[in-house]
């Protein structure tokens, strides 16, 4: 070893400036590319080995019959990692991860809910040990119907939640377990009530805790509206493809209307491309009707408007009772209009309605600038979206 040290000191120095200049640069080219790949593998790590211990949880449960679903055997067939990766945010309470299926489907699990099995279980085995005969396929049904029916919208959609459980006589223990873990998570009752209304990725089934939607990838326009993403809006293909998110948004925003919805978390990767190109919400657990957000927010003190705002939802403060109003102070075409559209200092987001070209600017700017009117009435609202959706459609517009 000391031969060989002595060896390559002696060669160094015979080498030329230039030449120790050339070596040296190439060794740290190759430090640093080893370093990269060592931190690339540190954040995958991360990002799919929990994915795999979820999932390997899921199905050793399914396996010894304590959960049910209609996708458990599919999603328990093949457990290998290679099909499985957590998302951004599966750190957090909710847990999000996508599946390939295979090279043309992907899919997307979900679950907020880790109660354990055995506290949601005890209330269905005391009454297995007392009667065995009660717990049978249908005292099951009509056990959840009298329990949950008031989440549902009809019970057409209630149907579907029985289907999805895959109840049978084998396994009506472990149905009930997941019906309950299911129910416990706003997303997935809200995703079940609104499949046909086209505001929310398709459903496709469940296993256990985890509900499964179909994969609604975001547009690379509302991607490239984060803040640091730069502006890379000036050619003309990229203002059609800023005009076309647009005007999805704005029939978003009207089918949400149509279903007395209100978003109120409004952000460019919150919302997902369908296979038809229209536009759905990605997490629909903050998707609250008027008439829920109204009532609860009445139940709260305030001392000025900014009291009785739910995320970008604003409330009006009742100036004689102190009490946030049941009314509402925005529209989804505002919050929409102003978090997406429009430039937003709050968080640094570029509106994609910003750069527009020159001919175009004083008639979509005329709508746009009601996005922050307060209290906007839900008809000037509908004015507006109607009246800049139809400029957006004009074809000279693509000039």
């Amino acid at each position: 070893m000391s031969i060989t040290i002595s060896y390559c000191r002696r060669y160094w120095k015979q080498l030329s400036t230039g030449t120790k200049l050339i070596a040296l640069c190439l060794i740290c080219i190759w430090v640093l590319s080893k370093a990269f790949i060592v931190m690339c593998k540190w954040s995958e790590g991360p990002s799919y080995q929990p994915c795999v211990e979820y999932i390997d949880h899921m199905c050793a449960e399914f396996s010894r019959h304590r959960i049910s679903g209609n996708l458990c055997t599919e999603l328990c067939h093949n457990t290998s990692a290679e099909r499985f990766h957590c998302e951004h945010n599966s750190s957090g309470e909710k847990k999000v991860i996508v599946y390939i299926k295979d090279e043309d489907t992907k899919l997307v699990l979900k679950s907020g809910a880790y109660t354990s099995w055995d506290s949601v279980a005890k209330n269905y085995t005391s009454i297995k040990t007392l009667r065995p005969l009660v717990l049978s396929k249908d005292s099951l049904v009509e056990k959840l119907y009298s329990k949950f029916r008031q989440y549902f919208l009809n019970n057409e959609t209630f149907g579907r939640f029985v289907s999805h459980l895959d109840v049978n006589s084998h396994n009506v223990l472990s149905a009930a377990v997941s019906g309950e873990l299911l129910l416990q998570q706003d997303e997935y009752i809200t995703s079940m009530n609104y499949q046909s209304k086209e505001v929310v990725p398709g459903l496709r089934g469940v296993c256990g805790n985890f509900y499964v939607s179909d994969y609604t990838p975001t547009d690379g326009a509302l991607l490239t509206n984060r803040p640091g993403a730069g502006w890379p809006w000036r050619s003309v293909g990229e203002w059609k493809n800023r005009r076309t998110v647009a005007i999805r948004l704005l029939e978003l925003a009207e089918r949400l209307d149509n279903n007395d919805l209100l978003l109120c978390d409004v952000k460019g990767d919150n919302f997902g491309v369908l296979e038809d190109g229209k536009i759905a919400v990605l997490d629909s657990d903050t998707l609250f009707t008027r008439t829920v957000l109204g009532d609860v927010l009445k139940e709260d003190t305030c001392s000025s408007d900014s009291d009785c705002s739910f995320w970008d939802c604003h409330g009006t403060c009742d100036q004689k009772s102190w009490k946030c109003s049941t009314s509402l102070a925005n529209t989804n075409f505002q919050m929409i209009c102003s978090k997406i559209f429009r430039h937003d200092p709050s968080n640094g987001y570029h509106g994609i309605l910003e750069d527009v070209p020159a001919k175009w600017q004083t008639t979509i700017w005329k709508e746009i600038r009601y996005c922050k009117r307060w209290r906007l009435s839900i008809k000037k609202s509908r004015n507006h979206l109607y009246n800049l959706r139809k400029a957006l459609l004009h074809d000279q517009i693509l000039g």
